[in-house]
């Protein structure tokens, strides 16, 4: 019963925020490439211009419409350029719709979908794909408050025998952590650990949680150590999940996103798609700003080179 109450609330949480963010909407807003650049332009440049070039302040009006001439290099910047949507392949307009389909599409969006939806080669949308999760990044600005749940699991068929905390080379180890309010979910993070030690485990908590949080954890033997830096840790008996029914169905609901969006994914890029996830379940109650968010953490973050990244996943 549990269980069910959690689910039907993420849907109706997610679920409104695809009404604020309607096709019809999005496209009023940037279906048009002067649209979408002069956006780029007042994101990027919100606190004052910087001559990528020479650091000059100062500027005029470059060969196009949006860009900015450096006063004393000469240096023509565009919108785009030195941001993530630096030399997209397939134009602004569609690389801002891709991006809305990413965060808004109830399910997520996979390479494959976006490929065939937006005319264009699988390795293309797959790799444009990693330049949003890039932006989907955590800022660690804001660190889980009052009760937080931490727990860990696997992704990974386990090999014959293996059982709980296994040393298996097969499986990818996660620890997670998200608050619980009255037993719904609040914000969370994860994050890829090489094993169970309270050095694997010890990063999450220093970024992502505050020292004065209230954090429960399972029995496990890796956690005792860090009640010397978080006072309000305290240890329980799992009860076979009993004891963490919240962070158990998220942890099945991130497992059953993966595994049914996308398939199937390299250990090198499974904390690219815990930011993904991470990032839609954190802003389920801000609805309408979600993709704009997006779009200005896009702005802010440098370019990734397609020679830099190896096309190992959808």
């Amino acid at each position: 019963m549990y269980s069910i109450q959690c689910h039907i609330f993420t849907q109706i949480e997610y679920m409104k925020i695809l009404k604020e963010l309607s096709r019809k909407e999005f496209r009023s807003k940037f279906g048009e490439e002067h649209l979408c650049l002069s956006f780029l332009s007042s994101e990027k440049w919100s606190k004052g211009f910087c001559c990528f070039k020479c650091k000059n302040t100062k500027f005029s009006s470059g060969k196009k419409e949006f860009n900015r001439r450096c006063t004393k290099c000469g240096y023509d910047e565009s919108p785009t350029a030195n941001t993530l949507f630096h030399k997209v392949k397939f134009g602004i307009v569609e690389s801002f719709e891709m991006t809305y389909d990413i965060v808004t599409s109830k399910k997520g969006a996979n390479s494959i979908w976006l490929a065939e939806r937006h005319g264009v080669k699988q390795m293309t949308a797959w790799l444009f794909r990693r330049k949003v999760q890039e932006a989907m990044k955590s800022s660690e600005r804001y660190p889980l408050e009052k009760e937080v749940h931490v727990d860990e699991f696997e992704i990974g068929t386990p090999k014959k025998g293996e059982q709980g905390r296994s040393k298996s080379a097969t499986k990818i180890r996660v620890v997670i952590a998200i608050e619980n309010r009255d037993g719904k979910p609040g914000r969370g993070y994860a994050k890829v650990i090489e094993d169970y030690s309270c050095k694997s485990l010890k990063p999450i908590f220093e970024k992502h949680i505050k020292f004065d949080a209230n954090i429960v954890t399972d029995g496990w033997s890796g956690y005792k150590p860090l009640k010397k830096n978080f006072p309000n840790l305290t240890q329980i008996l799992s009860n076979n999940g009993e004891n963490f029914k919240m962070l158990h169905f998220q942890i099945r609901n991130f497992k059953n996103w993966l595994r049914g969006v996308h398939s199937y994914c390299e250990k090198e890029y499974i904390n690219q798609y815990i930011q993904e996830y991470f990032y839609r379940l954190n802003r389920l109650n801000f609805r309408g700003t979600i993709l704009e968010n997006l779009l200005k953490r896009m702005c802010q973050e440098k370019p990734i080179t397609y020679k830099s990244i190896k096309y190992n996943a959808v």
